[in-house]
């Protein structure tokens, strides 16, 4: 009996020494995932079996690869797997606690400067969180000793390997079957899995390890697996008109005069409320691309309800147009009292009471690319902006491009590198002559002659706008980046400590928000300057004035809170903005009180300009229409006039008191669903150019 118990004991120890390997890189992953997801989503979210499953995956896939080689080879592959693991759990915490969203290795990997550029602000968060960067980083060095002490990590057999290979894809097998015997919604793992439609929920139901893999996939792939998969359904038979509005006025004329009603007019204005469409023959634009993506697509906006002409229809045909996005706005700035002229363009133009600056894949990169195209970004797997304007792409509805056929002169302006971002060649691609530090632009320095960080906008203003504006009409863009972080003073922000004693008497507790003031407090400057030279050259009552934040100073939600004076954790009301249009032609504000957002900028100003384009083929929507609002987050949250949607809490609310029902809810994530898978599918299909040929458009003119 004692030997028996000793060969069974042996053997047992046997398996465990070939198996070690699976056991220890399995407990370390799930170690990694299990702490990851508890410090940033919850424990009992109903995501951790699935996760748990492919923690084992992977285990057995690192497990496999160390059992193919001499001992030293595999410990060497061994300690790779191990680093490896290690940073990109470090990188994704890091990631997000400055971004505020999950790192997509293969989208981002490109743009490298990002962090360098970034490297202050990465390194003041990781000082601030040390503790759980410690326990990131510890069980790396944990499992490297483990290792190279007591761990074999001999060449296995090839059967012993193919055993183990096999028992991992049964494992994983299993798991995708159980995943897709249980889903329910259009956001299930299994979808995720799949269709891999957005990194931040990726992470949070598949895990980091799992939506690392999802990613390398997509990218291999070159083309997102979730071309032409629209819940063609959902997208044209939902009325949202019936399941997201309400029926209160959502726009009415702000104005405390009275009208005699002796003098009232009796002449009855005929208001054109045609669809805004262009006659497209959508099989014929097939046929032009003779691809399944692009049917799906042209099947889709064929059954999308247009958006109506309405009053505003053409108000500022034939307007100068000056756009801006301004780097880490917060509406909530204006509440300061700091930015009187901000305040006069977003309190006497167009007033949008219920306007929301989602945070976009990409940074500024992704807010540029939401106000300037009209639609949200792909979440993860790579930058939106930069594949709209890969060759096959087109950009036909842009302002830029727009105007530019009706013979406006179009300039883009940054006072940061030309080239960030491949600016240098999608901002082409809008349209624009694009002039930016280093090509046009002269780096601005200090007294040191060292490069200032950031650069100044009232600069770029004042280096600009009497040279480009000669020529009427014209159509000028501005990125500003004084705003941009860390909020600091001294070297950490100059234009910060520029500025600084305008906020010192500011009653605000922290030095955060005070420096972040001052240093929006510059992009203050260079409108006050722009209004003096608009009126000095005649040019206020014939121009049109846009401004929108990229984002939320996301590294700093702790001053959007002290801004606000609420403490908003994970409410959607941080998003709350401030949008301009603004025109010293309008004769009294316009307040718009339904919900509306960054993407929905680009149709308002179309319909504004009275230019020709069609409603259905942005995903945005024209906010002065008689359209319900919707409002669409990256992670899938929304916001409609009637009910919002808050993903990360889970937690439907109602506007109006009125319960909301299943089936309206479930219809209402189809529905955003398509809005976000519609939008890939544009950007990877190139869908714009296959219309633009079908117009018969030079998209070089």
């Amino acid at each position: 009996m004692i030997k028996f118990f000793k060969a069974m004991f042996g053997d047992v120890r046997e398996y465990f020494r070939k198996w070690s390997g699976w056991i220890l890189f399995t407990v370390l992953i799930l170690y990694y995932e299990l702490l990851f997801h508890g410090m940033n989503f919850s424990l009992d979210d109903g995501n951790i079996a699935a996760i748990i499953a492919f923690a084992v995956v992977v285990g057995g896939v690192f497990s496999v690869l160390t059992g193919f080689f001499p001992p030293v080879i595999n410990k060497i592959l061994a300690t790779l797997f191990t680093l490896f693991t290690g940073v990109i759990f470090i990188a994704q915490y890091v990631y997000h606690s400055v971004f505020n969203n999950y790192l997509s290795v293969i989208g981002t990997i490109k743009f490298g400067n990002q962090a360098v550029d970034n490297a202050d602000t990465v390194i003041s968060n990781i000082k601030a969180q040390i503790v759980d960067v410690i326990l990131l980083a510890v069980p790396v060095l944990i499992m490297i000793v483990c290792i190279w002490t007591f761990m074999a990590f001999d060449r296995r057999r090839w059967w012993v390997n193919l055993i183990g290979a096999a028992g991992t894809a049964l494992v994983y097998a299993t798991t995708l079957f159980v995943m897709w015997a249980v889903a329910s919604d259009v956001y299930s793992p299994y979808n995720l899995y799949k269709e891999y439609t957005s990194v931040d929920l990726s992470v949070e139901k598949l895990g980091v390890m799992e939506s690392f893999v999802v990613d390398v996939r997509e990218g291999i792939a070159g083309k997102s697996s979730a071309q032409s998969r629209i819940n063609f359904a959902s997208g044209g038979e939902v009325d949202i008109d019936s399941l997201a509005s309400t029926e209160s006025t959502t726009m009415q004329e702000i104005t405390t005069e009275t009208v005699d009603v002796a003098e009232a007019t009796t002449e009855e204005v005929v208001i054109d409320t045609s669809p805004n469409v262009l006659d497209l023959d959508f099989d014929a634009i097939n046929d032009l691309a003779g691809n399944d993506a692009v049917s799906s697509l042209s099947e889709y906006f064929a059954n999308i309800p247009p958006t109506n002409k309405n009053e505003y229809t053409g108000m500022f045909e034939g307007y100068n147009v000056i756009w801006i996005t301004a780097e880490g706005f917060s509406g909530y700035a204006l509440d300061s009292g700091l930015f009187p002229t901000l305040s006069k363009l977003a309190d006497e133009g167009f007033v949008f009471e219920n306007y929301y600056q989602p945070l976009w894949y990409g940074s500024t990169s992704g807010g540029e690319y939401a106000n300037l195209m009209g639609s949200p970004t792909k979440n993860g797997s790579y930058l939106s902006m930069c594949r709209a304007a890969d060759n096959e792409n087109g950009m036909l509805f842009s302002m830029a491009n727009t105007l530019k056929r009706l013979g406006y002169s179009c300039y883009g302006f940054h006072d940061n590198d030309y080239t960030y971002y491949d600016r240098n060649i999608t901002h082409p691609a809008l349209g624009y002559e694009w002039i930016a530090s280093g090509n046009g632009l002269e780096y601005q320095t200090d007294e040191n002659g060292q490069d200032m960080w950031p650069q100044s906008d009232l600069v770029m203003m004042e280096e600009t706008f009497d040279k480009y504006t000669e020529t009427q009409p014209f159509h000028l863009y501005y990125l500003t980046v004084s705003g941009h972080v860390p909020y600091g003073y001294g070297a950490a922000n100059a234009m910060a400590e520029k500025n600084k004693a305008v906020v010192s008497d500011l009653n605000y507790v922290l030095d955060t928000t005070k420096a972040y003031l001052a240093s929006q407090y510059e992009m203050e400057k260079m409108l006050e300057y722009m209004m003096k030279r608009l009126e000095k050259k005649g040019l206020l009552d014939n121009t049109v004035i846009v401004l929108a934040g990229d984002h939320v100073p996301y590294d700093n939600m702790d001053v959007v809170d002290e801004l606000a004076g609420e403490n908003f954790g994970n409410s959607l009301e941080a998003y709350r903005s401030r949008l301009v249009i603004w025109s010293a032609s309008m004769e009294k504000p316009v307040r718009v009180d339904k919900v509306c957002s960054s993407i929905d900028i680009l149709p308002t100003m179309l319909n504004v300009m009275g230019v020709d384009y069609d409603s259905r083929l942005i995903i945005g929507r024209d906010i002065l229409s008689d359209s319900t609002g919707l409002v669409l987050f990256p992670d899938r949250s929304f916001i409609t006039d009637a009910f919002e949607y808050n993903a990360v809490t889970d937690t439907l609310t109602s506007h109006t008191g009125a319960e909301v029902s299943d089936d309206s809810f479930s219809a209402m994530q189809l529905y955003v669903a398509d809005k976000f898978t519609a939008t890939d599918n544009i950007t990877e299909s190139g869908y714009y150019t296959y219309v633009a040929r079908y117009l018969g458009i030079d998209e070089d003119n």
